[in-house]
């Protein structure tokens, strides 16, 4: 025997899953200070603060946030346009012995990130801290 829903039955059921929150796909839950984002994750947050600290302290200079870098060009593959591949890190800054940091806070490692990470040293020879 076949079973229905009534009209009334699937507008209930779509409003339902309108109405659900998404779910972080890895858990983390982005910080938002006087309703703009500030970091995407509460481990970022809380490395961001205290990279601020150390600014202040004059033990790292010229801290930068969510700094693109380009990996892959975009280019046309078999006549279609393909987009490019970029790597975004969390935090760049120099330290106060002239060293540059390029800084990932990470929970997780994706296979995407791993790939990126090398990419970053191949391309720009720039090692990415985890932290």
């Amino acid at each position: 025997m076949t079973s229905y829903l009534s009209p009334a039955q699937i507008k209930r059921l779509a409003h339902k899953r309108e109405a659900k929150p998404k779910k972080p796909k890895y858990g983390n839950h982005k910080v938002i200070v006087d309703g703009e984002k500030v970091a995407d994750s509460q481990h970022e947050y809380r490395r961001l603060n205290d990279l601020k600290v150390l600014q202040r302290a004059g033990e790292i200079k010229d801290l930068q946030t969510q700094v693109r870098y380009n990996l892959i060009p975009a280019q046309k593959i078999c006549g279609e346009k393909v987009r490019g591949t970029d790597y975004i890190a969390d935090f760049v800054y120099w330290t106060k012995d002239d060293q540059f940091i390029c800084e990932d806070a990470k929970g997780h490692k994706t296979s995407d990130y791993i790939i990126k990470r090398k990419l970053m040293k191949l391309i720009h020879n720039i090692d990415v801290v985890e932290v």
